[in-house]
Parts: C-alpha cells; sequence; structure tokens
C-alpha cells in the first residue's frame, strides 16, 4: 500500500517560547531558518587524492525576522532585550520546536517536538517609511532535547 504524499507547509511547524514561567506561540514572527552550522574537520593522508570530511558538531542557528506588534509576548519580550542591550544570561530562551505534522499516536493534541536552550540575538531593529517596523537576529547555539509537545497544555516532554 503506498502512502500518500502530502507537502509541509511552513504553518506546520510550530515555535514556542518560555518567557517569564509561560510557554506562549511565537505568533509575528514572519521569518525562521533553522540552520545547523555543521562542525567539519578534514584530513587527508599521503596515499589518499581526496581530503576525508567529518563532521564533528554543530552551532544551531535560527536567524528570524519579526513585525513589531505592541501586545505580542514573544514580540515584547525579544524587543526589550534590544532596548535594554542585555547580556547572557539573560538573553538565554528555552525554544521549542513542534512538528505539528507528526501527532503522537494515541495521546490528542501532542506532537512531535524538540527543545533548545539559545542565546537570542536581536541585532537589528529596521523599517522604511509607511511600513510596519521589524526586528532581526539569532537564536544561537544549544543541544536539542528530544520529545513531545502538548499544544493544549503547553507541556514539553523529554524521550526517556
Amino acid at each position: 500500500m503506498e502512502q500518500e504524499l502530502k507537502d509541509v507547509m511552513e504553518y506546520d511547524e510550530a515555535h514556542y517560547f518560555g518567557i517569564e514561567d509561560e510557554i506562549v506561540l511565537g505568533g509575528v514572527i514572519t521569518e525562521m531558518t533553522e540552520s545547523s552550522n555543521p562542525t567539519e574537520s578534514e584530513k587527508q593522508y599521503i596515499h589518499q587524492k581526496s581530503k576525508v570530511t567529518k563532521i564533528t558538531g554543530f552551532s544551531n542557528e535560527f536567524p528570524i525576522t519579526m513585525d513589531m506588534v505592541k501586545g505580542d509576548k514573544v514580540f515584547e519580550y525579544m524587543y526589550n532585550l534590544f532596548y535594554e542591550r542585555k547580556v547572557t544570561p539573560d538573553l538565554d530562551i528555552d525554544h521549542y520546536i513542534v512538528n505539528l505534522w507528526e501527532p503522537v499516536q494515541e495521546q490528542e493534541n501532542t506532537f512531535k517536538a524538540r527543545k533548545i536552550r539559545q542565546t537570542c540575538s536581536i541585532t537589528e531593529c529596521n523599517g522604511a517609511a509607511g511600513e510596519q517596523k521589524q526586528i532581526t537576529g539569532s537564536l544561537k547555539g544549544g543541544d536539542f532535547i528530544y520529545g513531545t509537545f502538548n499544544v493544549t497544555t503547553k507541556k514539553f516532554t523529554p524521550n526517556e
């Protein structure tokens, strides 16, 4: 039996953030890209024509663009980090990436997910005449914890 193919759209992946003891959906993000930025090690011995490349680690990064919308908790939190020129550890934030296209069997409103603690580096606040202002930057670093996320209770459960 052939499996039906389904396109995974940008809205099929939800990004939640841990802000002030609450987990909040990133509602006014207009663009986010996930980059693994692998760390590579190359080696070539005298008997080899070509180098051998090994992946030895990752420098996870999520470049982010967000509309400035008063009242959105994620925007207001991240903008405040920029506005007040906060430094680490004040910039660390829990980021939950929820694959809404991968429901967990027999668990209502629960999906495959990852959690990562990242540094929120907002680098620009910009806008053109007559247009809505935006902030841009990156969520950087961290190691993934794999598990599930319930979108109703907003609870992340790590895999055993």
